[in-house]
């Protein structure tokens, strides 16, 4: 797996030993701590569909991202983003979307563009501007 997310879906055959929740993970990256080189983060999916406002989260979560982009750069981490969801391609590879309990949202407003790798995998730089 390349270095930054890698947004897979959770049958994918390799998934990190190192575990975290979405909410620890951006509680710890506002604070600052150093993470493990490779790890899963779990959740993503399960907070938007419990917000009332998907987008408005999804852009929270964004800048979090965003704010803290030179710290993910100088740790190099490679990130897997565990989609328990079905992930599906609708307009373009760029822009997945996820199915979760029968609903269908967007990973766009968080990760931006990414680069599809495979059928149930996706790729963004931890830098979500470059």
């Amino acid at each position: 797996m390349d270095i930054g997310f890698n947004i897979i879906h959770r049958s994918h055959p390799y998934i990190f030993e190192e575990k975290i929740s979405i909410i620890q993970f951006l509680k710890d990256l506002n604070e600052g701590k150093e993470f493990p080189p490779d790890f899963a983060v779990f959740g993503l999916d399960t907070l938007l569909y419990y917000s009332e406002d998907k987008e408005k989260i999804a852009k929270y979560i964004r800048n979090i991202l965003q704010d803290n982009a030179n710290h993910l750069v100088t740790g190099n981490y490679i990130i897997q983003v565990v989609i328990e969801g079905d992930l599906k391609v609708v307009e373009s590879d760029e822009r997945p979307r996820v199915v979760y309990k029968n609903e269908e949202f967007s990973l766009y407003s968080v990760f931006g563009r990414v680069k599809r790798l495979d059928l149930k995998h996706f790729h963004a730089p931890l830098n979500l501007q470059s």
